[in-house]
C-alpha cells in the first residue's frame, strides 16, 4: 500500500521512494524506465504479463504523463485477449493511489506505474 504521496516522493511499506515507482504484484519498486513524459507500450508490457486483477497508470501530480492512444489500444486489446481481464485506470496520482490501496485491501493483485512528478 502507498501510505503517502507528495510531489516526487512516495512512502510505502515503511520505505521512501523518490521519483517514479511501479507496483508489481502488490509490491512497490523503483521504476527507472521512464525518460521524459511519454509512456510507451514497452513500459507496461512486463507488468501486464503478471496478469494483474487491476492495472493502474498514475499520470503524475498534475496529470502530465502522456499516455497515447497506442497505450489505450494496447490495454483494450490485452483486456479482450486475456483470460484474466484486468480492470485498468489512467488517472492522476492521487486518484491512482486510492484505487491501488482499495484494490489491495480487497485482495486484488495490482500492477501499476506512477510518475513521481509530472
Amino acid at each position: 500500500m502507498i501510505n503517502e504521496y507528495t510531489y516526487g516522493c512516495f512512502k510505502a511499506d515503511g520505505k521512501e521512494f523518490l521519483g517514479d515507482i511501479m507496483i508489481k504484484n502488490n509490491k512497490v519498486h523503483y521504476w527507472q524506465d521512464l525518460t521524459g513524459w511519454d509512456l510507451n507500450v514497452k513500459h507496461i508490457n512486463n507488468l501486464l504479463m503478471e496478469r494483474p486483477d487491476v492495472f493502474v497508470i498514475g499520470t503524475g501530480a498534475g496529470g502530465l504523463l502522456r499516455v497515447g492512444d497506442d497505450i489505450k489500444e494496447h490495454l483494450q486489446s490485452w483486456k479482450m485477449n486475456s483470460t484474466n481481464r484486468p480492470v485498468y485506470h489512467i488517472v492522476k496520482n492521487t486518484e491512482a493511489i486510492k484505487i491501488i490501496n482499495s484494490s489491495m485491501e480487497n485482495g486484488k493483485r495490482v500492477c501499476a506505474v506512477l510518475a513521481g512528478s509530472c
